[in-house]
């Protein structure tokens, strides 16, 4: 019976262990029971980390703000797409001749523009001791001026290079800029803006200059051109812009300044155009070339 009893205990411990070879491997268990446990923490921590970081990339790049020279291309563009602005600005030449000569004078101009090359504007000036109310019509690179008393529309002289400067329209291009750094962070009109200042291409600015100037020889000399842009950072929308510019000329037939027609001789330039654009993309009425003559 002894015998019997001892193969019945070793028949159920067959059987046990068969039943546990049978069972489904819990490898976790093992590894805890082998002091695997911590290096699953590990990995699991390392996952989760892995994770955040790959997150905060993605959102970092999402969230990275365009570079100046970013911000400046998006801003023209956004500004040519617009189609119509509004514009106010102030400007001033003040010239120095070698001949002793020399007079400066400030003036205010307000209107509506037809991007990129059409704007209907009212120039107020005072120049030597005269004051001056002007409407100025320009299309397609041509100015008409009303004359004030007669209301007499006349086309303008293609032969002035300061034309190309104080066009209010014509600095506001991307090939003319280099060079953009940030200033600070005003705001304009209750609207946060990026203040931005950079080098005017001196070289493609006398090619311009020459080109507005037609068929004038006049030799332009020693150019030096800056300027500043407002940018607005809720829609990258240029919302003033300054520019100042000198350069020596020499003689200056063909500008055309109230008051003065004479041609000086050499002398030393120097302007600059501080434009502010509003209600971009609204409706503006329609600019056209006026009759000439009556």
């Amino acid at each position: 019976m002894a015998h019997r009893g001892n193969n019945s205990r070793v028949t159920h411990e067959t059987i046990d262990l068969l039943k546990s070879a049978n069972k489904p491997t819990n490898r976790h268990s093992w590894d805890t029971a082998r002091g695997g446990g911590g290096h699953i923490l590990r990995r699991v921590r390392t996952l989760r980390v892995t994770a955040i970081l790959a997150a905060l990339v993605v959102l970092s790049a999402c969230g990275r703000e365009p570079s100046a020279s970013q911000l400046t291309a998006t801003g023209v563009a956004n500004l040519q797409n617009a189609k119509t602005a509004h514009l106010d600005g102030t400007g001033s030449i003040a010239l120095k001749a070698q001949s002793g000569l020399s007079f400066s004078f400030e003036f205010k101009l307000a209107g509506d523009a037809e991007i990129p090359n059409r704007a209907r504007m009212n120039v107020q000036m005072a120049l030597l001791g005269m004051s001056f109310n002007v409407d100025t019509i320009t299309v397609d690179g041509k100015e008409y001026t009303k004359d004030a008393a007669t209301g007499v529309w006349t086309e303008g002289s293609k032969t002035s290079s300061m034309k190309g400067v104080l066009d209010p329209l014509g600095n506001v291009d991307m090939s003319f800029i280099h060079d953009v750094v940030e200033v600070d962070r005003p705001e304009v009109d209750g609207r946060k803006t990026r203040h931005l200042s950079y080098q005017a291409d001196t070289t493609k600015m006398i090619a311009a200059l020459q080109q507005t100037a037609g068929t004038s020889t006049q030799p332009l000399a020693n150019p030096i051109g800056t300027g500043e842009l407002w940018i607005r950072i809720d829609d990258s929308q240029i919302v003033r812009q300054l520019v100042k510019v000198s350069m020596d000329v020499d003689g200056l037939a063909g500008i055309s300044l109230p008051g003065s027609t004479s041609n000086i001789g050499k002398a030393s330039v120097e302007m600059s155009l501080d434009m502010r654009f509003s209600h971009h993309g609204e409706a503006v009425p329609q600019i056209t070339a006026p009759p000439t003559g009556r």
